[in-house]
């Protein structure tokens, strides 16, 4: 994936998109460790939050904590 930013997770977001697939984006949150690869505790899509949700796909990224960490959006 390519930086939209410096590539460092120093307290800010930072998007991602895909360079083998331009309809993938993931956006880190302040709150991401910033390793990589991070191995997730918990993805839930937000389909199975809202049964009706009639959009892209987006997958929710939370840390072992339950803390949001990053969003990946699959257009």
């Amino acid at each position: 994936m390519s930086d939209s930013s410096s590539g460092k997770s120093s307290g800010t977001f930072e998007l991602r998109v895909s360079e083998d697939d331009a309809d993938v984006a993931y956006l880190r949150l302040p709150s991401h460790p910033g390793t990589s690869p991070c191995k997730m505790s918990k993805s839930v899509r937000l389909h199975d939050l809202i049964g009706d949700y009639d959009g892209p796909d987006v997958v929710l990224d939370f840390d072992i904590r339950g803390i949001l960490v990053g969003i990946e959006i699959l257009a």
